[in-house]
């Protein structure tokens, strides 16, 4: 079969609920080529609050109000296309849509959004949900992003074996030695952070990770909960933005200082990190991370102290570290297109390897 490269807006709005990724790259699902069409809308103060309520709503049996949100989502990415030129030159749009619940154990992962009502109103055709086929094959429906995380680090040439982490709401890793390819989320990422920091201040996270840097770390607490079943169940295994509310809800009794708790849920994205290393079939020669977490200070340097790795940054790679989950699902939409497959038993545990995603006319 002959895979034609398309030119693929990829649209992608994480856990951290701050605003869509926008990517027009050309690919074929085997290569991608960048265009530096990059763009991110923000979403605004009240949208963001808005989302982040829907979080402590349970919608799976409401189909009036999911249907709701789902025209809400697909009008804010909607109003982030339109006046961009590059929906005139693209020939499909991926769109992820919004995760509001992600629940591997009762094969249950809800993304937000209508694609047939986008494609009509961009005049494109739209692939979307790209998790449930994953998910009836036994799958977690999650991570999806180890088979692009191979594409970049066989195309950079990166020392094998190698890692690319990242650290989005939630921390999920991708380990390629050449021969075996592992995915699987690690813990919590900025998620407990960022929560944090905007009920105690008008951001949306710490910057730099200023205040965790002049706080103290209560280690009891992070190594007691480093005993949840989950970081002893071997990969692969995936996770809810809310997986750890219990620990989250633990700290903030403890009335400690604000330093002190951002620390805390710092250090403990840190330890879990660490630890999921463990699972690793040989020692990483090599670690790209990407996502929010990158940009914090202060986490990349309690990393750097209990790994003792070199991190690879965007700069000697020459890409741009927050687009990277918008070029996946241009990627993958482009596998979904060519019938190839975008989760496997070693990244999701489904039964055999398998292609996602589904294909909304815009006719």
């Amino acid at each position: 079969m002959k895979y034609d490269f398309l030119n693929i807006i990829g649209l992608m709005t994480g856990t951290s609920m701050d605003g869509i990724d926008i990517s027009l790259v050309q690919t074929n699902g085997l290569e991608l080529r960048r265009l530096n069409k990059n763009y991110f809308y923000k979403y605004n103060n009240k949208t963001k609050s808005f989302l982040m309520n829907i979080l402590n709503e349970d919608i799976s049996f409401n189909l009036k109000r999911k249907q709701h949100l789902d025209e809400f989502i697909t009008n804010e990415h909607y109003l982030a296309l339109k006046d961009l030129d590059i929906i005139e030159t693209c020939d499909l749009v991926g769109f992820h849509g919004q995760t509001i619940h992600h629940d591997p154990e009762n094969k249950i992962s809800i993304q937000l959004g209508n694609p047939k009502r986008l494609a009509k109103m961009l005049n494109k055709d739209v692939i979307f949900d790209f998790r449930s086929n994953d998910l009836k094959l036994g799958g977690q429906g999650a991570p999806l992003a180890p088979i692009y995380h191979e594409f970049i680090i066989k195309k950079f040439n990166l020392k094998l074996p190698s890692c690319i982490l990242n650290i989005g709401g939630v921390s999920n890793l991708t380990y390629w030695d050449g021969n075996r390819l592992l995915g699987f989320d690690t813990g919590p990422g900025n998620a407990l952070m960022d929560n944090y920091i905007s009920i105690i201040s008008n951001k949306r996270f710490d910057k730099n990770g200023v205040l965790a840097s002049k706080g103290i770390p209560d280690k009891k607490i992070i190594k007691r909960f480093l005993h949840h079943s989950f970081f002893k169940k071997p990969p692969p295994k995936s996770l809810d933005k809310h997986s750890f509310i219990d620990f989250y809800n633990e700290l903030l009794k403890k009335k400690y200082s604000n330093a002190d708790i951002m620390a805390t849920l710092a250090e403990f994205t840190v330890e879990s990190i660490v630890s999921s290393l463990l699972f690793l079939p040989q020692t990483v020669n090599s670690i790209l991370i990407t996502g929010g977490g990158y940009r914090n200070i202060h986490l990349m340097k309690r990393l750097n102290d209990r790994l003792k790795l070199k991190f690879l940054n965007e700069e000697q790679l020459g890409i741009d570290f927050d687009y990277i989950e918008s070029e996946l699902i241009a990627y993958l939409s482009a596998r979904s297109i060519y019938n190839l497959p975008i989760t496997f038993p070693s990244t999701t545990g489904i039964f055999q390897p398998s292609s996602g995603g589904k294909l909304y006319s815009c006719l």
